[in-house]
């Protein structure tokens, strides 16, 4: 043997660690002439033999932190980073080539991927945009996905689980300088085929389980009564190999997703449009309304181009300084959502943050010209989606957060009218309630069981965010004992670690709000309550107007 080939193992594994590091971007290629060396390089450093090595490899090339805090050590193991990397390395070198015959593998990919940004801290994205040109990637995949048979099973329309999930990546790899640099042409074809998912969009899932439904799971005889009562379809699931584990995975709704990806292109495009020469006809400033006695609410021309052009939608990557811990909700939604009627879901964790929506939010609501939009929708009938003209109002308002607190029983969500789930037309909340607003509470009486719940207003601002004192943490979840899965996947301890977290105390979540004073002059005056479901975090809002509306309120470009 020679001299080299007499070093220690932990030797060589270090100059091996370092030679494929030597170079942060992309597989570790560098490793391949070292264990080509001689046969008793390859047998010390090898992948068979050294797990250790490529686990090391793995944390240095990507990010670790996400997997470390979600799932437990039977998944963290070096074998399990190792196997990860080596996956990962073939992905990234698939979508780098982007060869045709690759089309075969695309499922697996979009889901490697759509992973790997959820666990993203820094290293994963650089991995992705730098060396996998995940970009030029995405765009490939939709044109590929539009250009085969509407009829073929990856197409743009019959593949919601790709397109769902091809849509969320090109969301999530989104940012401002990208979309203002994007040529007009590319940017108006992909707001083309987003429209149809936002003018057929009950046609989709806009949620893991049909909204209809506030407690879950269900039980086995709403089963078959699903799909006719909603007309929603169910999760689409996956079994997938994550980590040298498989594990089942439900894959996000896709109408936010396309709903997202939607609104940023047209703020951008709203950027080089004139604005309407109606606008020339009103007031210029809010004091020159008011001196001309005119009734509210009322638009000036002020309130139309701060809406035009500086009310805009926030990037993902707008939020990069929080880390991975901010994608925990979606994580454990993808990896727990999967069943509606499941009880147990061993990686069951947290679905929302407590004062997720307390402050002030800003935005703007897409409300389609009504007979146009029933047109389109009508069976037997196959009107361009391009037909439906959009109307743009200004949602500015401010929510409170109200926690209903252990051992307080959270006020009934009652059965809707035709027996099919609660009602979600009100929110999941009785029809005859009286609700009291406090300094620190909210109080709801229900006037048809004759029950008073006091929910605690949360405050994110104090060390103590109620009113009384609480033991609790920042996070909500469903309080079941914890299971393990059979499978020959996992043992039974795979799962316990997910489970050592300090419960918040927080039985039901209940939202309200009101439009911001500044705005309400223009854009009028609302209302608004809404309710968390805490099987999966989905949040639905009902907004009442406090004064009649008028005609004037939407802004159409």
């Amino acid at each position: 043997l020679s001299p080299f080939e007499l070093l220690d193992v932990p030797i060589l594994e270090r100059i091996a660690f370092y030679l494929a590091t030597s170079r942060f971007i992309g597989p570790p290629s560098e490793l391949v002439p070292l264990l080509c060396t001689s046969r008793t390089i390859n047998a010390s450093l090898s992948f068979r033999s050294n797990h250790h090595l490529y686990s090391q490899i793995f944390c240095q090339k990507f990010d670790s932190a996400a997997v470390i805090r979600r799932l437990s050590w039977g998944r963290t193991t070096v074998e399990c980073f190792s196997e990860e990397l080596r996956k990962r390395s073939t992905i990234l070198t698939r979508m780098r080539h982007r060869n045709a015959e690759n089309f075969a593998h695309l499922q697996e990919d979009l889901w490697a991927v759509y992973l790997i940004l959820l666990e993203n801290d820094g290293k994963n994205m650089a991995q992705l945009c730098l060396w996998a040109k995940l970009p030029t990637w995405i765009a490939s995949v939709i044109e590929d996905k539009c250009q085969v048979p509407r009829e073929h099973p990856l197409s743009w329309v019959k593949d919601i689980e790709g397109t769902s999930l091809v849509l969320w990546l090109l969301w999530m790899s989104s940012d401002e300088g990208e979309l203002l640099d994007e040529d007009s042409r590319v940017r108006n074809k992909t707001l083309t085929r987003l429209e149809p998912f936002l003018v057929h969009g009950h046609r989709f899932s806009s949620a893991y389980a049909p909204d209809a439904f506030f407690y879950l799971p269900l039980c086995a005889e709403t089963e078959v009564a699903i799909p006719c009562t909603t007309g929603l379809p169910l999760p689409i699931t996956r079994d997938f190999v994550h980590y040298g584990r498989k594990i089942k995975l439900a894959a996000p709704p896709v109408i936010p997703a396309a709903l997202l990806n939607y609104v940023v292109r047209l703020e951008v495009r709203l950027d080089d449009n004139p604005l309407p020469s109606a606008v020339a006809q009103l007031p210029e400033t809010r004091a020159q309304a008011a001196a001309m006695g005119l009734s509210l609410p009322r638009l000036t021309q002020e309130d139309i181009i701060n809406f035009h052009f500086h009310t805009r939608t926030r990037f993902f990557g707008d939020y990069n300084g929080l880390g991975s811990e901010r994608l925990d909700n979606e994580w454990f939604r993808t990896v727990s959502c999967y069943d509606p009627w499941a009880v147990d879901r061993p990686l069951r964790g947290i679905f929302y943050h407590l004062g997720s929506l307390t402050g002030h939010w800003n935005g703007r609501a897409l409300i389609p010209y009504l007979q146009a939009h029933i047109d389109a929708n009508m069976p037997n009938r196959r009107p361009s989606v391009q037909g439906v003209t959009w109307a743009h109002e200004r949602i500015s308002c401010v929510f409170k957060e109200h926690h209903c607190l252990i051992p307080d029983e959270p006020i009934s969500a009652p059965a809707e009218a035709h027996g099919w789930g609660e009602d979600i037309l009100n929110v999941w909340l009785p029809r005859r309630l009286e609700i009291k607003h406090g300094i620190d509470d909210l109080t709801l009486h229900d006037r048809e069981t004759g029950k008073t719940v006091r929910y605690e207003t949360y405050h994110a601002d104090r060390e103590n965010p109620y009113s009384r004192p609480s033991k609790m943490s920042s996070e909500w979840r469903c309080d079941l004992p914890p299971v393990s899965e059979d499978s020959q996947y996992e043992t039974d301890d795979d799962y316990e670690e997910v489970f050592e977290q300090r419960t918040s105390g927080v039985t039901d979540i209940i939202i309200t709000g009101e439009t911001y004073d500044r705005e309400s002059p223009a854009w009028g005056s609302f209302s608004f309550i809404g309710r968390v479901r805490p099987w999966d975090g989905f949040v639905v809002l009902l907004r009442r107007s406090v004064r009649e509306r008028r005609s004037d309120l939407r802004h159409s470009f």
